[in-house]
């Protein structure tokens, strides 16, 4: 294996994940095949309906044209896939670049430490309560050996203050994907109740250029992380598409691994290669897309709008699979006779709202 050269770092059986006997799986063994319910062993995507959605993109100074180059494709890539792909009002899409002219008509301002701020204010003017807040910080960053520093045009913006802007938006969902050098000590310093922290790499110390938001963005554009194909693509299942084709990546070229991506959220400031019910990460992030959830609905059902009777049954299923997830990573704390009881409710509530949707679309 040789360093990068990049400058500036079987599966369990049914039984045995769910921990239920062999007569109880065959007795809902028809719930699982024919209603396709997502409890882990397809990759769940239990997506919580939003309200409303709002992003900010920040690409960072770069430092030479490849980097500017790189960073302004990657920047635009994700502005024009929440703008288009995943109809993101115009009005909730910010974006700030070293450089607006490559594109003023997208580019809010110019990414200095002051827009940054500015720009923050707006969002928490307009975010609502439930609202999910995506911000995807990409380029350049560094460690002083005290602070994360993300490289802006003139002062830098530190893991501090991120912190001071992200704790303005107590009441929404946050998703913070930080794509540079030496993130991952922002999964110590930034995590909290609902809000979902992604770095592109384990630590402080992994200060080489990184990779990871290319096939972040990816993983959005033509629903490529749709691991379990229902249309939409959850948090989780962006990182765990991005975070495997780093590897992947690396792999091919034989070069050392130098990013390392962690995902934290569940408030313990312990970010995870590998987010499961075992370490307690992934459960938010696999219930949040940045996607407009009737939008999705109408996708699945191949209509163009949806009734307010089939809304409320998908809402309703959605509530149910997160139910499911959730029950997932309590099982450990249940005895065997109420975490069976408590699965064997909710896949018969399911199962009766798979119908009535079925039944529905028919009409």
């Amino acid at each position: 294996m040789f360093v990068s050269s990049i400058n500036n770092s079987s599966r369990p059986r049914r039984s045995q994940l769910f921990g239920i006997s062999s007569v109880w799986l065959s007795f809902w063994k028809f719930v699982f095949v024919f209603h396709q319910i997502f409890l882990g062993l397809l990759g769940p995507t239990l997506l919580m309906a939003q309200t409303g959605r709002h992003a900010l993109i920040v690409s960072s100074v770069s430092g030479d044209e490849e980097s500017k180059e790189k960073f302004w494709k990657w920047s635009n890539q994700m502005y024009q896939t929440l703008n288009q792909e995943l109809k993101f009002p115009k009005e909730n899409l910010f974006l700030l670049s070293e450089d607006p002219n490559q594109d003023n008509s997208i580019v809010t301002a110019k990414a200095t430490r002051s827009e940054l701020s500015k720009v923050f204010d707006r969002l928490a003017s307009r975010a609502g309560v439930d609202d999910v807040v995506f911000v995807f910080l990409l380029g350049h960053g560094s460690f002083d050996g005290k602070e994360y520093k993300f490289n802006l045009v003139g002062p830098d913006v530190s893991g501090s203050e991120l912190k001071a802007f992200l704790d303005r938006f107590s009441s929404q969902k946050v998703v913070l994907v930080c794509a540079t050098p030496c993130s991952g000590i922002l999964t110590k310093i930034l995590s909290h109740k609902n809000r979902i922290i992604i770095t592109a790499t384990k630590n402080e110390f992994e200060n080489n250029t990184t990779i990871f938001a290319q096939f972040f963005v990816e993983g959005f554009k033509n629903k490529a992380a749709d691991t379990n194909k229902n249309s939409e693509v959850s948090i989780l299942e962006a990182y765990s598409y991005a975070s495997q084709k780093v590897d992947a990546w690396y792999k091919e070229r034989k070069l050392l691994a130098t990013e390392h991506p962690l995902l934290e959220d569940n408030g313990d400031g312990a970010g995870s290669s590998s987010p499961s019910p075992a370490n307690g990460e992934g459960l938010l992030a696999s219930k949040v897309s940045l996607e407009e959830a009737v939008a999705a609905v109408a996708r699945r059902g191949g209509a163009s709008s949806v009734s307010a009777e089939l809304s409320a049954l998908y809402s309703n299923k959605q509530k149910i699979e997160a139910a499911l997830q959730e029950l997932k990573y309590e099982k450990s704390s249940l005895s065997d006779a109420k975490y069976n009881k408590s699965l064997e409710s909710l896949l018969v509530q399911l199962a009766q709202t798979n119908q009535k949707i079925k039944n529905l679309e028919k009409k």
